[in-house]
C-alpha cells in the first residue's frame, strides 16, 4: 500500500457501499454481487480497487477487510458522524458573529439542542433538566429570557441546587425590577448567588458540577438552542472561562443591590 492518508480517505469514501458490506460480512464476490445489487465486472473493479490500496484480501474463497481497512472503515465512519454532530451544532451555533471565543473542547463530542417552532422557548427545558440533576450550576449571562427568569431559581428551590451566576449590570437591574429579590420565598434567597459585571460574550454559559458543561445561545426573539459537552475538557474550557467573567463581577445584595466589595 503505497497511497497517502488522503488518497485512502477518498478511497474509502468512493468505495464505501463495498467496504462497509465486506466488514460487516466477508463473503465471495457471487455474494456482494447479491448484497451490493452491483454488476459483477462493475465489483470487480472496486474489489481490486480495494485490494490494492491494503483494505481488503481474499482468504479462502472470500473477500474480507484487512487490519488497516477495518480501522479505517471504523475511522471513516465516526468522522461521518461527527461531521452530522458538529453540523447540528453549526445551525445552533449560527447567530453567532465570533465563534473563536468557544473553542474546540467545547464542541467536541458536544450535543446540539435546537429551538423548533411551534414552541422555540420550550428548549430551555434543557436547561432546567440540568439543574434537577446538579448540586451546583455556575454561569453567566449577557441576556434575559422573558418568561423565565423566576422560573429558574423556582426550580433551583425545588431541587436544592445551588446556583451562581454573573449578569450584566442592565440585566440585573431589569430582572430586579421585574421580580424583586426580597418578594423571593427564602428558600430560593438562600440558595442563588447572584454577581453583576461584563459578560464580553454573545452566549450564555453553565457548568453543572463538574460532569457537563453548556453554551445557550439567543436570537432577537428567545433561545436558538443549546451545546451541552460532558467531556472533561469542556468542562475545564468552561470554567476557565466563567472564572475569568466571575473575577470582573461584583456581588449583589438583597438590601443595597450591587456593592462596592468584590
Amino acid at each position: 500500500m503505497s497511497e497517502k492518508p488522503h488518497e485512502i480517505a477518498e478511497i474509502v469514501n468512493r468505495r464505501w457501499d463495498c467496504l462497509d458490506a465486506i466488514v460487516e460480512a466477508p463473503g465471495a464476490k457471487g455474494e456482494l454481487v447479491d448484497r451490493l445489487e452491483t454488476p459483477r465486472s462493475t465489483l470487480d473493479d472496486i474489489v481490486r480497487e480495494l485490494e490494492r490500496s491494503g483494505l481488503v484480501e481474499y482468504v479462502d474463497g472470500e473477500w474480507r477487510a484487512t487490519t488497516v481497512g477495518y480501522y479505517a472503515h471504523n475511522s471513516y465512519e465516526q468522522f461521518v458522524g461527527s461531521l452530522k454532530g458538529l453540523q447540528a451544532v453549526g445551525d445552533v451555533l449560527d447567530p453567532l458573529c465570533d465563534v473563536r471565543s468557544i473553542g474546540p473542547a467545547m464542541l467536541d463530542g458536544a450535543v446540539a439542542h435546537e429551538a423548533t417552532d411551534p414552541v422555540p422557548d420550550a428548549v430551555i427545558e434543557e436547561f432546567l433538566a440540568r439543574i434537577d440533576e446538579a448540586d451546583r450550576i455556575r454561569g453567566f449571562a449577557p441576556r434575559a429570557v422573558s418568561g423565565y427568569a423566576d422560573t429558574v431559581p423556582e426550580r433551583a428551590a425545588e431541587t436544592g441546587t445551588t446556583l451562581e451566576m454573573v449578569m450584566t449590570e442592565d440585566i440585573y437591574d431589569q430582572l430586579s425590577t421585574l421580580y424583586p429579590p426580597t418578594d423571593r420565598p427564602h428558600s430560593e434567597r438562600e440558595l442563588v448567588s447572584l454577581f453583576a459585571g461584563p459578560v464580553p460574550y454573545e452566549y450564555g454559559l453553565w457548568i453543572g458540577d463538574n460532569s457537563h458543561a453548556g453554551l445557550m445561545v439567543y436570537t432577537d426573539h428567545g433561545i436558538r438552542g443549546l451545546i451541552i459537552n460532558e467531556s472533561d475538557a469542556a468542562v475545564e474550557r468552561a470554567t476557565e472561562q466563567y472564572e475569568q467573567v466571575r473575577e470582573n463581577a461584583t456581588p449583589v445584595t438583597e438590601q443595597d443591590g450591587i456593592t462596592a466589595d468584590r
